[in-house]
């Protein structure tokens, strides 16, 4: 099991410290949340039915914050989580990827998501009622200035001749979040899934889908690396992870503090508790 540890409603200080730190501990890698513009009133529900963000929530973009953590760590790796891939257009995305993709040397999982805040969707000028089919329209374009270079269109969404994209990293992982049919069907497809705190039960069905899905890709194209990644919605404890990992699942989010206590706002507060949860559950030191 990997532990990747959580910067949730951070702020653009600490950032070289705890990823130097996180490294030296043996985390595995550091997931990054991703909001850009939150309207103060909004009406949208989260997926787990709670309000987790307000408009003055901590979000620094995700990509700059991970640049500046890979550039003074050599082996600890990087994830959107989740990337909300629908409020932006795929051109600078794809450019974006690709470019903290190279300038990692390959240590960044691209992890997006079709997003729940339709309010945010919305401000940033996107239709929300078609942000799935948009995503799939999105991943094509990027993939294809991945792969090669050039792309070309000519869908619902996007409409461009021939056009080119260098320098080409080859290759991005793109993991799906989400929880719903057509986000399982998107991730089976793709790298790897993501999955957000979600109850033990819940995670038990849901792996149930996902894995039906990713046996259909399998018998259409062959076994292939697939991670499968899930915040679990209970405090740490080790037989919940031995229990995660029984399920198949390669990777979690170790909430090494509580996410907005005033009591981790300092650097050494976070150190210390970074520290005692990698004492506890990452082996071997």
């Amino acid at each position: 099991m990997e532990y990747w540890l959580a910067w949730f409603h951070e702020g653009n200080d600490q950032v070289k410290q705890v990823a130097a730190a996180a490294e030296k501990m043996g985390y595995a890698g550091i997931a990054v949340s991703d909001h850009v513009a939150i309207p103060r009133d909004y009406t949208s529900v989260h997926p787990s039915g709670q309000r987790h963000i307000h408009a003055h929530t901590r979000f620094p973009d995700p990509m700059i914050t991970i640049a500046t953590m890979a550039a003074v760590t050599e082996q600890l790796r990087f994830m959107t989580y989740v990337y909300v891939l629908t409020m932006r257009e795929p051109f600078s995305a794809a450019k974006q990827a690709a470019t903290l993709a190279m300038q990692t040397d390959h240590r960044f999982v691209f992890g997006v998501g079709a997003g729940w805040c339709e309010d945010e969707i919305t401000v940033l000028g996107h239709n929300p009622r078609n942000r799935g089919k948009r995503m799939d329209a999105m991943l094509e374009v990027m993939r294809d200035f991945w792969d090669d270079g050039m792309a070309e269109a000519d869908n619902d969404f996007y409409q461009f001749p021939p056009t080119g994209q260098f320098p080409v990293p080859g290759k991005v992982p793109v993991w799906i979040g989400g929880k719903s049919r057509a986000a399982l069907r998107r991730a089976a497809h793709a790298d790897g899934w993501m999955g957000m705190n979600y109850p033990m039960a819940e995670i038990r069905e849901l792996l149930d889908q996902l894995n039906a899905e990713r046996a259909i890709v399998e018998a259409e194209r062959g076994a292939e690396p697939f991670g499968r990644f899930v915040m679990p919605q209970t405090e740490p404890d080790p037989g919940i992870y031995h229990q995660l990992e029984d399920w198949g699942i390669d990777g979690t989010i170790a909430m090494a503090w509580t996410v907005d206590d005033p009591a981790f706002h300092s650097l050494d507060a976070k150190l210390e508790a970074m520290e005692r949860f990698a004492d506890r559950f990452i082996t071997p030191r």
